[in-house]
């Protein structure tokens, strides 16, 4: 009798633990949806400060331009290196904003992954 009423307990809180079970990929999954969506905010911002560094650059080369046309050589020679900074920045930028977009998408399939669970 004993082994049958435990059984039955067992048997009624089975339901509760599935629950449970399922509340906790649903939370995770929630967990790595708020994950992707900073790492796609942080991929912008670095795509943003991409396009600055690219107007840095091009405004580096109209001045190195500028003094080239004037003749003074040694101020050209200084723009034209720091438009290649910037350039070098501008790139930089562009491979963060990619490591980003990879992470927001391993989140992202883990999350699909945790719903798949739930």
């Amino acid at each position: 009798m004993k082994r049958l009423l435990i059984l039955l307990l067992a048997l009624s809180a089975l339901p509760l633990v599935m629950s449970a079970q399922d509340d906790f990929y649903l939370r995770k999954a929630q967990g790595y949806q708020r994950e992707a969506e900073y790492y796609q905010k942080k991929a912008e911002g670095h795509r943003r400060e991409a396009e600055y560094y690219l107007k840095k650059a091009e405004n580096y080369q109209r001045e190195a331009a500028y003094y080239t046309r004037k003749g003074d050589l040694d101020r050209a020679k200084s723009y034209s290196r720091y438009a290649e900074n910037a350039m070098d920045d501008y790139a930089a930028q562009l491979r963060y904003a990619e490591n980003a977009d990879e992470k927001a998408a391993m989140y992202l399939r883990w999350a699909a992954e945790a719903l798949e669970k739930a």
